[in-house]
């Protein structure tokens, strides 16, 4: 017996480590017991009545497992030897897995917020028994049930990823944290989310508010104050503007800071959208209007606006017989789908945009005169970029360390050159022009800071400055002014014509207006371009040989050894 009671103590502290609890010998004769923890340390006062059933043990002389009914996943194993009584349990074990069940617990409202859907807690048989929703309450849906991505995990002993039951798109995660209990959690809400906004027109919110409008020159500053003034009313506005300048940034704007920003912002370019198709994308139908309608029918943008703003972007495309439509939800604020019959009445501001002279179209029978002046309640145009040069180096660092980040390029900074040769450009594309222009050189720099070198050809030979209320086309072909105000007279256009300083013939740059820097570094590329042949130089440069050869000597370009020919 004692032989038996030693080689029982010895082996202990195996037995105790591997059931992550305590472990006692007994001797059943003398009542004599050792116990050891899971340390492998011997724990001289470690009571027999801790453990569970052992009376039971005693009394059967059979092998024994006891549930215990004062923790929570505590264990009880007894095993007779002869006179000695085995009994170990994992104590020490269920209470570190209790603790750690506390802390993903507590942790877990926070991973279902982060992930956008439901997290749960498993047991090894991949059973639901703690769980909470997206919103990070605690929610009892699916208790006691099996999740098969938990099981599977729980079986491997490795996370398992794999698509959600729940939601057609989305993920569900399942990692085994002990061998009693996993996490899992799945991204059902942020798919939904995704769903519904893709479901949704991308334009039908307005992210955009005067702070975003960037500028501080004394042309853009007016007009941002006329459309603060303008966006506390409810009355129509008409926004004139060239390509690029930014109608639609200036209509989300004035919706925000309006009374109604609360309610939708729909937008619909009358110009991008089929003839066919805008009198049912404004107005709406009834199930069956059409071949091809939808079954249940579908509401127009005016409907969808209800309570908000609907930007009308390009009006000046809209055919006649749709204009007179427009015209009478205007006046009656009602409408009628196609192939119904029943009044819709409806509660929308309208900002209307162009950039045309619809005064001109109203003169020539191209846009009615009635719609016009319900459109131009309050007018507001939006000064061209080259209106505004001062604001193109805010700009530019703006459009730098947007697309630094977007990118993640080395590119930080812009020379002084390289700033030069942008405001010195005409900008026909305006601040969409400037933007393209930086996203492009920001792909090829290959520099911290942008240099000349690194801007497109056009700007970079060819910086033109063109006269306040033009349309400027590119450096390449003839150009024709054409103002932007729908009250000059053709008399007053024929002036602007006139007061033209120059006027551009296929292939040649006018260096009218550029500064000192810009018009060294047009002219000596031009004479490398053409060999230092003076004569096709001045021809490209639109300027006479001799008034060449005065530029090219005030800009010391005219060494010694230079072989220039006539």
């Amino acid at each position: 017996m004692e032989n038996l009671f030693s080689a029982l103590y010895g082996a202990l502290r195996m037995i105790a480590r591997l059931a992550g609890g305590y472990a006692t010998v007994i001797d059943l004769r003398s009542g004599a017991y050792k116990t050891v923890d899971a340390t492998g340390e011997e724990v001289s006062h470690y009571p027999l009545e801790n453990y569970e059933g052992l009376e039971e043990a005693r009394e059967c002389r059979r092998p024994l497992l006891v549930a215990s009914r004062r923790e929570e996943g505590v264990l009880h194993f007894f095993l007779p030897l002869g006179d000695c009584l085995l009994a170990v349990n994992n104590v020490l074990r269920a209470r570190r897995e209790g603790d750690l069940k506390a802390i993903f617990r507590e942790a877990l409202p926070l991973i279902a917020r982060v992930a956008g859907g439901e997290a749960v807690l498993f047991d090894r048989q991949g059973i639901r028994f703690f769980a909470v929703d997206p919103d990070g309450k605690e929610s009892d849906r699916g208790m006691g049930e099996l999740t098969y991505l938990g099981r599977q995990a729980m079986e491997l002993g490795r996370p398992v990823i794999g698509p959600s039951l729940l939601e057609e798109g989305a993920m569900a995660v399942r990692i085994p944290v002990t061998a009693e209990f996993g996490m899992g959690f799945n991204n059902v809400l942020a798919v939904k989310q995704k769903k519904m906004l893709a479901t949704t027109s991308q334009r039908d919110y307005a992210r955009y508010t005067f702070a975003h409008i960037i500028g501080t020159s004394r042309a853009i500053q007016h007009c941002i104050r006329q459309a603060r003034q303008v966006a506390v009313t409810n009355s129509t506005v008409l926004l004139y503007g060239e390509t690029g300048t930014g109608k639609e940034l200036f209509a989300q704007s004035i919706h925000n800071a309006s009374q109604r920003s609360g309610g939708p912002f729909v937008a619909i370019n009358c110009g991008a959208i089929p003839a066919s198709l805008v009198e049912s994308q404004l107005f709406g139908y009834e199930a069956g209007a059409f071949t091809g309608a939808r079954k249940e029918g579908q509401s127009g943008v005016f409907e969808q606006a209800n309570g908000g703003t609907l930007f009308l972007d390009e009006i000046s495309e809209m055919e006649l017989e749709l204009q007179s439509r427009l015209l009478r939800v205007l006046q009656e604020r009602e409408l009628v789908r196609i192939g119904g019959k029943k009044p819709i009445p409806v509660d929308v501001r309208v900002i209307a945009s162009t950039n045309k002279d619809l005064w001109q179209m109203v003169a020539s029978g191209k846009f009615r005169q009635d719609l016009f002046y319900r459109l131009n309640v309050v007018d507001l145009r939006i000064p061209p970029l080259r209106e505004r040069v001062e604001d193109i180096p805010l700009l530019v660092r703006h459009f730098i360390k947007q697309f630094r980040d977007t990118f993640g390029t080395f590119v930080r900074d812009i020379s002084p050159e390289a700033l030069e040769c942008l405001m010195a450009y005409s900008w026909p594309g305006n601040v969409r022009e400037l933007q393209n222009c930086i996203e492009r050189t920001m792909n090829l720099a290959t520099h911290e800071v942008i240099l000349p070198s690194d801007l497109p050809a056009l700007i970079r030979n060819c910086s033109c400055r063109l006269p306040e209320n033009t349309v400027s086309g590119s450096c390449a072909g003839q150009i024709s002014p054409v103002p932007l105000s729908g009250n000059s007279s053709p008399g007053e256009q024929d002036r602007a014509k006139d007061e033209t300083p120059f006027v551009k013939t296929p292939g040649s740059c006018v260096l009218k207006g550029t500064t000192q820097a810009v018009e060294r570094s047009t002219i000596l590329r031009v004479l490398e371009e053409t060999g230092y042949h003076r004569r096709r130089a001045a021809e490209r440069l639109g300027i006479s040989t001799t008034t060449l050869w005065r530029k090219m000597k005030r800009l010391g370009l005219l060494p010694e050894k230079a072989r220039v020919s006539v």
